[in-house]
């Protein structure tokens, strides 16, 4: 028996990780958290537990697959390595010749958040750049925040979350740490022993909610608002910190006229709140310092997603958190693995100029010049706006489309090949997290079963293929090792003087990151925002769809089971989780005459699905309709539009009217 370290590659905040033991047979017996790194500390969450379990689940795909039905039929049959990248190569090159490059789409998802195989993928990306395919600009989950964030505090991980634990008042905005984050909640549990308080502010009742001090249900899309209303409280009672933001702030007195513009009446009403809540709110920050915000995705999945993240920003400056031990605001700390990309992507291989093509714009996207797409860690069937649409546009004939995956998903039944992958224990990897400062390293601990390839190997064949055609990727650039790659991503001064060498971080399984600057300049108020179309001041705007009526606003929120899709339609997870109800407060349930149990259809004039209602009052707000994401038979997004938010094209997955009846 011997114990190999990996890392979790999902796409979790968490990051974590991982042992996994190997029999003398040369089988993976058991996964378990790495009892050594300080942010795993031993545990998995119950999502990955089953792990090996996952990776023998009978649907797996083990050999390449050639579409012999129509398209979205799922029908396949076996073909060889060599058939299927002979012909992929063929018809890439056909492609570049006969449209140019920027028709080929590499289309990566985070079904593995990798900086090699996964959401990186550097292999794929250098040959892509060789082919002069267009950049894929993966924008579907949390980039909107990013933006806002980029022009009040410069960067997203404004705080260190282990620092929390120094926290007297903890703000967990917009996110389910339990459920999406359980390795944080320890560190909130401590904060909690030393006399914090603990407060989430979530249109939807949520476990993480239920555990909380305070669950400050506001109206969806309002965060905004509720952050200038506690803002013109804290300022009002002098409670703001002049001697920080004198030294740290810029535009202040600007800011500090916007909220003239909400007292405290103005706030209520737009957030659908009790005036005495947020006055409490606005006193246990005063009297609770330091004050600690955890931001989670879920508050920019909006229209105007950007400028929320960039308002509620603002309170972590008011108050000076930012300079306090325990206070600050901490989005994602994925800012702070700051690889080499260039050299392992070497975009310099482009014939030239490449068109960016963005992954929350599919449709639109796949109508305007795509003739090619590869896909990969991706099921943009059920995670992308408008389902319907893509899986029109994913119908074309005359498109061409290669998805590399694990199992059959409703995406993969549109591809004209399915290439099989690896999981992370069959492959080399380097992990980052979004919510600790440690870099992991997976080690391959076992061969894959079938003729599953890693990306890089499923690439590096790819190129030799592509060489029968151009002897341009008989370069061996395009040969490069899972070692090549992560040298080449650590090749950077910073790491280099941290000692964060491929050498060290292999021995030990993960290396903590350097030390990361603080927030050193607040800009209150931004003139490149105004050029971006955020405006000057981080004003807020209202919601573009909100329900009216008999309707309700769609929340779309993280599954216990499972992440996004993957996992979720294996033999364990359907053993162990029904197809998630929607769930509605009793106000609204008897407004429209539904039942607890009843099957209702929720639609809109985009699209519909149907599901089971389920009535809850345990922080549901009244309006709101909450169901649980990424259950393939369900296609919840059939209902969601494709339109970009106020910042990085992000997705508006919870700026979403719709109705609900029985069925």
């Amino acid at each position: 028996m011997r114990d190999v370290v990996g890392a979790c590659p999902l796409d979790c905040p968490d990051g974590c990780s991982w042992i996994v033991s190997v029999d003398d047979a040369g089988q993976a017996v058991k996964v378990r958290g790495n009892p050594e790194h300080p942010f795993t500390d031993g545990g998995l969450c119950k999502k990955v537990n089953p792990w090996l379990e996952f990776a023998a689940d009978p649907s797996r795909l083990l050999f390449p697959l050639k579409r012999v039905g129509p398209k979205g039929s799922g029908t396949f049959e076996r073909v060889s390595w060599d058939h299927a990248l002979a012909d992929i190569a063929a018809k890439l090159i056909q492609v570049r010749d006969r449209f140019g490059g920027d028709a080929i789409w590499p289309y990566t998802g985070t079904g593995n958040v990798g900086a090699i195989q996964g959401a990186g993928l550097s292999a794929g990306v250098r040959l892509m750049n060789a082919l002069g395919a267009c950049n894929h600009k993966g924008t579907i989950c949390s980039v909107s925040g990013h933006v806002g964030l980029l022009y009040s505090q410069g960067f997203a991980n404004g705080m260190d979350p282990e620092d929390v634990v120094d926290a007297r008042t903890v703000l967990i905005w917009g996110a389910n740490t339990l459920v999406t984050s359980q390795h944080f909640w320890p560190f909130v549990e401590k904060a909690k022993a030393g006399g914090a308080k603990i407060i989430v502010v979530d249109p939807v009742g949520t476990r993480t909610a239920r555990r909380a001090d305070d669950h400050v249900a506001l109206r969806p899309g309002s965060d905004g608002a509720l952050a200038l209303t506690l803002c013109r409280l804290i300022r009002d009672a002098g409670a703001a910190d002049t001697k920080w933001i004198e030294q740290h702030g810029v535009g202040y007195d600007d800011f500090s006229a916007l909220l003239d513009e909400w007292p405290l009446d103005r706030g209520a009403r737009v957030c659908d709140l009790p005036p005495e809540q947020i006055e409490s709110l606005a006193t246990q920050i005063i009297n609770g310092g330091p004050l600690a915000i955890k931001l989670g995705q879920g508050m920019q999945r909006h229209a105007h997603g950007a400028q929320a993240a960039r308002t509620v920003s603002c309170l972590a400056a008011i108050t000076g958190a930012f300079g306090q031990p325990g206070g600050g605001l901490v989005y994602s700390t994925g800012p702070a693995y700051a690889f080499n990309s260039v050299a392992a992507r070497m975009p310099h291989l482009a014939p030239g100029p490449q068109r960016d093509r963005i992954m929350t714009r599919l449709v639109d996207e796949l109508n305007d010049g795509v003739e090619a797409i590869i896909i990969s860690g991706a099921n943009p069937v059920v995670s992308n706006p408008d389902s319907n649409a893509v899986k029109a546009a994913l119908s074309r004939e005359d498109l061409f489309t290669v998805a590399i995956d694990i199992y059959p998903t409703p995406t993969t039944d549109y591809a004209d090949y399915i290439l099989p992958s690896t999981l992370q224990h069959e492959q080399t990897e380097m992990n980052d997290s979004f919510t600790h400062y440690y870099l992991n390293w997976n080690e391959k601990a076992v061969d894959a079963p079938g003729e599953a390839l890693s990306h890089t190997e499923m690439y590096q064949r790819l190129a030799i293929a592509l060489a029968q055609h151009d002897p341009t990727f008989a370069d061996e650039c395009f040969q490069a090792s899972e070692l090549d790659y992560a040298r080449a991503l650590l090749d950077t001064e910073s790491f280099r003087a941290n000692g964060i060498t491929l050498d060290a971080l292999r021995a030990k399984g993960f290396l903590r990151l350097p030390e990361q600057p603080a927030v050193d300049r607040f800009h209150f108020a931004h003139q490149q925002a105004e050029i971006d179309g955020l405006g000057y001041l981080p004003d807020w705007r209202g919601v573009k769809e909100p329900a009216r009526g008999s309707g309700y606003n769609l929340i779309a929120i993280g599954s216990d089971w499972h992440i996004n899709t993957v996992f979720s339609q294996t033999e364990k997870t359907l053993g162990r989780a029904s197809e998630p109800p929607i769930v509605v407060s009793s106000s609204d349930a008897e407004r429209d005459h539904l039942t607890d149990g009843m099957n209702v259809k929720v639609w809109n004039d985009r699209g519909s699905f149907e599901a089971t209602l389920k009535i809850d009052d345990t922080g549901t707000r009244p309006g709101v309709a909450a169901i649980t994401k990424g259950w393939g038979s369900q296609l919840i997004n059939t209902t969601v539009r494709e339109e970009d938010s106020d910042g990085g094209h992000g997705a508006v997955y919870h700026d979403n009217a719709v109705f609900i009846a029985a069925r």
